[in-house]
């Protein structure tokens, strides 16, 4: 096996859509409606010469719609490669936006999540926590924590894969607690 391919791994997930999620888009679109009809009724009522701009308002609101409808689509990618570890957020299809990189030699720790997790590590102690997971649900759910370049102490939720896992365990074996995981 190649040295190189035996110390890198890519794992992304998307964000599972929850209830809150859905809350979201709906107020997004009543939003946009509103937002695109107002002109409409403005212009119709003090300017009804101008009632041919109306038939812009859907030429340029729904483009403008979808285009930031992609923030309501996250998907989050993280790689390990050798001792560093990356997680990036990726909003619709759009280019992936660097969240953190750490070293795995500067990580606290990395465990699974568990119900006893919350009382372990509270939110409280962290300056930044973070969730970069599919749902704070999935069996494969781990807790990382760690200093980004500020200096802030960083609380990450996210899903863990075995290969991922195994590559800092190897680069810093106090961290990473790995039980049998799915992937």
């Amino acid at each position: 096996m190649d040295e190189e391919a035996s110390n890198y791994v890519e794992y992304s997930v998307d964000k599972k859509v929850e209830r809150e999620d859905k809350i979201k888009r709906v107020l997004y679109f009543v939003l946009v409606g509103v937002i695109m009809f107002i002109p409409v009724f403005v212009i119709s009522a003090y300017a009804p010469a101008f009632a041919v701009t109306i038939a812009l308002v859907p030429f340029i609101g729904v483009p403008l719609a979808k285009f930031f409808f992609r923030y309501l689509q996250n998907e989050y990618k993280y790689t390990v490669d050798r001792s560093n570890f990356k997680m990036e957020l990726i909003h619709g299809k759009a280019k992936p936006r660097l969240l953190y990189e750490v070293n795995v030699n500067d990580m606290e720790f990395a465990v699974p999540y568990d119900d006893t997790a919350g009382d372990k590590y509270p939110d409280r102690d962290f300056d930044t926590v973070t969730k970069c997971c599919e749902s704070m649900t999935t069996p494969d759910l781990y807790i990382l924590a760690f200093r980004d370049k500020n200096g802030k102490r960083v609380l990450m939720y996210f899903n863990a894969c075995q290969k991922a896992l195994k590559i800092m365990n190897y680069y810093n074996k106090k961290i990473v607690i790995s039980p049998d995981l799915k992937h």
